[in-house]
Formats: structure tokens, C-alpha cells, sequence
């Protein structure tokens, strides 16, 4: 238990070990005009909009303590939901090249923020400008499409393209979550967007619109829809904007939280490392410990070797706990 307890606390002691996230991607067509929904765990009264690492002053886009606001080709509403969410809504018009990037909405300071989204937005001319944004995911991921209706009912579906005819219906059910092949669908009572429909193993023929909703897919009582885009690329470029201490985040389409680019797989095999060779260290000390316990091997030079261990042990749990 004690060797537990040493290993338990020098790994966490040690550097800290980052994870990349993955972040979300939207795309949409130059010249088109889109809106999206930055779902935020907080409500409050300063909100920003910014793009790339937020620092300088021609970074912030958007910064106002109203419900509204507008700034050339971009626009933000802003809507308290309860007094721990806030939906903060971004249009874009008529997106031009010098739009892509990444981009991060927030409350509170840019520099600081209390609560925050970031997200990329790429775009092209391979688009469909009159769809707005294609929630954008790499082939072979899965992609969770949340759909915010305020309307509730018991019967739920999820169609491909416009859900005009029954081969376009992917589900249509009563139960509360159901499964057809690699799509899914689920009600889940009492969440802020109580709909969910999930595409897994996603491939290039999954790139369309698809509507997800209650009551009748044919003749539905309510519905959202959203284009998705599956893309080849599946190397992205990281996200340039700094990290900031915040409560949490989400998106109306997933959650992203957001990491500094780092050799984070180094820092991991470094911490493993070293707990490995104190383990081996501990483990030496330990059993030549336990033979002066029981009177084995009590001359001088066993004596020696333990205190010399145990020294090098200590030695490094204390460099450990950088």
C-alpha cells in the first residue's frame, strides 16, 4: 500500500501530461452566409468574438456588454438560457477566403475568458453556398449532430436529404435511443438540447444534409437540419489561439476544450519513465528493508546499501515534484 501511495503521488507531482482535443470544423462556401451556435456553461454580460490568438486589438471582432452587436460582415446574439448557460449566436456574410482560420467566442476577458469555444472555419469553393456551414469531421471518424429544438415528443427520427420519402428515413422511432447500422439517435430528458443523432465510421458518402426531429419524418411536428462535410484531411492545423482557465465549454454540434500545441507524447513517455526507475528504486529499498526485519544479512556493507538506496530514493521523488 505504501508503494501504491509514493508512486500515486510522485506521478502526480510530476509534469503535467497534456492531451490534444479535437477541436471542431466548420466549412461553408466563399460567398456564402451561416450561422453558428456557441452553446457556453455560464451566463454573463461581457461576450467577445475573436479570431486567432485573441491578443491584439484587430483580433477581437465582436466585444459588447448588450445582447446584440455587429461589426462589418459579422454579427453575435446573445441569449441567457438559465443562470449557468448562455447561447451565444455568430453569423458570418458573405464569407470571403480571409475568413478561414480559427476563431473563439467567449465571456469575459479574451485574454482570460470565464467560458469559451473555439472553433476553425474553413472555406471553399467546392461548396454550396446557399447551405450555410457543413459541420466538417475526417473520414472514419464519428460525428454527433445535436439537435436544438424546443418542441418534445415521443416519436423521433433522423433521414437523410430532405426527408421526403421513406427511403431517405435512417430511423424513425418511440424508444428513447436506437440504433441502425451506423446511425443512432437519442432522447435524453432534461438536457438543455434533449436530441442527439450520431453518425459512426463516417465515409465521403456521408457528406449531405440530414434533418433529425419529433413526430412524423414525412410530416414532421419539429425538426432541425444540418449539412455535414466528411474531409480527407486528416491533419487539420492545430489551433493557434492561447490557452486560457476556464469553467467549460460546448457547442451546440459537440464539445471542444481547448489545449496548447505541445510534445505531449514526449512529456507522457518522460513521466512514465521516470516512474518506472523510482518504482525499481522503491522496490530495492523496500526488500533490503525487510531483510534487516527479519536479521538477514546484517553486516555493514547490506547496511550501506540500504541508506544509499533509500537516499537516491528520496533524491528522486524530490526532483519528481517539479
Amino acid at each position: 500500500m505504501k508503494i501504491l501511495y509514493f508512486l500515486f503521488f510522485c506521478f502526480l507531482s510530476g509534469p503535467a501530461v497534456l492531451v490534444k482535443a479535437k477541436h471542431n470544423i466548420w466549412s461553408a462556401a466563399e460567398g456564402a452566409n451561416g450561422t453558428l451556435n456557441c452553446n457556453l456553461t455560464l451566463s454573463g454580460s461581457t461576450k467577445f468574438f475573436c479570431k486567432e490568438k485573441c491578443e491584439r486589438a484587430e483580433d477581437i471582432l465582436i466585444k459588447t456588454d448588450g445582447s446584440t452587436a455587429q461589426s462589418g460582415r459579422y454579427s453575435m446574439k446573445y441569449k441567457d438560457v438559465s443562470p449557468r448557460r448562455g447561447i451565444v449566436f455568430l453569423s458570418f456574410s458573405q464569407m470571403i477566403k480571409s475568413d478561414a482560420g480559427m476563431y473563439r467566442c467567449g465571456l469575459g476577458r479574451s485574454s482570460a475568458p470565464d467560458s469559451y469555444f473555439d472553433f476553425e472555419v474553413r472555406v471553399s469553393n467546392d461548396l454550396d453556398k446557399n447551405s450555410g456551414f457543413y459541420h466538417t469531421e475526417m473520414k472514419g471518424e464519428n460525428i454527433t449532430l445535436v439537435c436544438s429544438i424546443n418542441a418534445y415528443g415521443q416519436r423521433t427520427f433522423f433521414c437523410k436529404n430532405e426527408c421526403k420519402n421513406e427511403g431517405e428515413i435512417l430511423i424513425d422511432t418511440t424508444n428513447n435511443k436506437s440504433v441502425s447500422g451506423r446511425y443512432s439517435i437519442e432522447h435524453r430528458p432534461g438536457s438543455m438540447y434533449p436530441l442527439y443523432a450520431a453518425i459512426t465510421q463516417l465515409t465521403k458518402s456521408d457528406t449531405g444534409l440530414y434533418i433529425c426531429g419529433y413526430g412524423n419524418p414525412l410530416s414532421p411536428d419539429s425538426y432541425e437540419s444540418q449539412y455535414v462535410l466528411v474531409s480527407d484531411d486528416s491533419n487539420p492545423p492545430a489551433s493557434t489561439l492561447q490557452t486560457a482557465t476556464t469553467q467549460s465549454e460546448s457547442v451546440t454540434a459537440g464539445v471542444s476544450t481547448h489545449c496548447p500545441d505541445s510534445s505531449w507524447l514526449l512529456v507522457v513517455r518522460a513521466s512514465l519513465d521516470g516512474v518506472l526507475l523510482m518504482a525499481v528504486f522503491l522496490m530495492l529499498c523496500y526488500i533490503s528493508k525487510t531483510r534487516r526485519n527479519f536479521g538477514l544479512n546484517t553486516r555493514e556493507n547490506d547496511t550501506n546499501m540500504e541508506v544509499s538506496l533509500c537516499h537516491l530514493f528520496s533524491s528522486l521523488v524530490c526532483c519528481c515534484r517539479f
